[in-house]
């Protein structure tokens, strides 16, 4: 009975002064994260085409990304459009987008494109995608 008196006099006093007891807060911190998906669009003899498809899976757009995977052993990417390209061995890292891109949460955009040499329809594998800000 004592707690339940001082709670209500607790209350009281916060009233009489103008205050009033808000909830606690509950709200969710906004996240970004993204996946990239690869195709291939076109295959010769020892190369072919690929686009990467990136889609926003957090809670909050973003305007960057950078994605990486990984390449047959001896293929090469020979051009990328839309994108910066670093290849280190069978390792490519791609950097793209900036200020005038949007990826709202639950879209996607095609992000970027290139040709690689190697044996067709060899297949990415590793691919990651981190999603950033750029101002």
């Amino acid at each position: 009975m004592r707690k339940r008196g001082a709670a209500l006099a607790a209350g009281s006093l916060l009233l009489g002064l103008g205050l009033v007891p808000m909830p606690a807060a509950t709200s969710a911190a906004a996240t970004l994260s993204c996946t990239a998906t690869p195709t291939y669009s076109a295959a010769w003899n020892n190369g072919f085409m690929f686009q990467v498809l990136v889609t926003n899976t957090g809670t909050e757009a973003f305007n960057s990304w950078v994605v990486t995977f990984d390449m047959p052993p001896g293929d090469v990417v020979v051009e990328v459009w839309n994108g910066q390209e670093t290849q280190s061995g069978h390792h490519v890292i791609v950097r793209g987008g900036g200020p005038g891109y949007s990826v709202a949460p639950g879209s996607s955009i095609l992000a970027f494109g290139g040709i690689g040499q190697g044996a067709p329809g060899g297949g990415f594998t590793n691919v990651t995608c981190t999603p950033g800000i750029v101002l």
